[in-house]
């Protein structure tokens, strides 16, 4: 699929609009995240959908080291660890 664009300026920045059918065929919405590389070699500017978002990890990523052998330990709220102030 092809179309043709054009380049226009926002603020200090420049933008390209993309035709809502290649949007509707690759899924894509406005506000996605999306990854810009300069492809040097052939002279061209590939624009693909990150691949996650940014920001704080999932629960599957926070607890991908945990196997369950945690087990909580009483404590005195008298008994000084460090540096505390009472």
């Amino acid at each position: 699929m092809e179309a043709a664009a054009k380049i226009f300026a926002i603020g200090n920045s420049n933008a390209v609009r993309i035709p809502l059918l290649m949007m509707k065929s690759l899924s894509w919405r406005a506000k996605d995240r999306v990854t810009v590389r300069l492809d040097e070699d052939n002279h061209q500017l590939v624009i693909s959908k990150a691949s996650r978002k940014r920001g704080y990890p999932s629960l599957q990523e926070l607890f991908s080291g945990y196997n369950g052998d945690y087990c909580a330990q009483e404590f005195a709220p008298n008994d000084r660890q460090g540096r505390e102030l009472i």
